[in-house]
């Protein structure tokens, strides 16, 4: 995805915001208003970690750096800010989930376990 005009860059990110509404409408009211925020920031990560992956994939993670007679492989920008957002949008994810493991009553237990049961 080239980096799309504002206006684009808005319907995506509201396209994204409903999607996610939709999938956590069954929250009670005190919980869909910290959801909601969540919901919108999390749309917007999403849309800016797809143009920071464009960029990342048509000018590569590093590239060299040029001053004078100094030559040096450098990190593109777009890979540090991608690693940066892409650790927020995770961290941002996991409460949005936390959110609805406490609908359900904080119980996932699918009859598997996850490996760590007490013993």
């Amino acid at each position: 995805m080239a980096k799309p005009s504002k206006s684009k860059q808005d319907e995506l990110i509201g396209k994204e915001a409903d999607r996610l509404h939709s999938i956590f409408l069954e929250l009670p009211d005190n919980h869909r208003e910290v959801a909601k925020e969540l919901i919108e920031r999390i749309a917007f990560m999403t849309i800016q970690l797809q143009i920071l992956e464009d960029t990342i994939k048509t000018k590569g993670p590093t590239y060299m750096f040029v001053n004078g007679t100094q030559r040096m492989m450098v990190e593109n920008p777009a890979q540090k800010s991608y690693n940066t957002t892409m650790n927020r949008y995770t961290s941002a994810y996991k409460e949005l989930f936390n959110l609805l493991d406490k609908l359900d009553g904080g119980n996932n237990d699918d009859g598997e376990g996850d490996g760590f049961e007490e013993v």
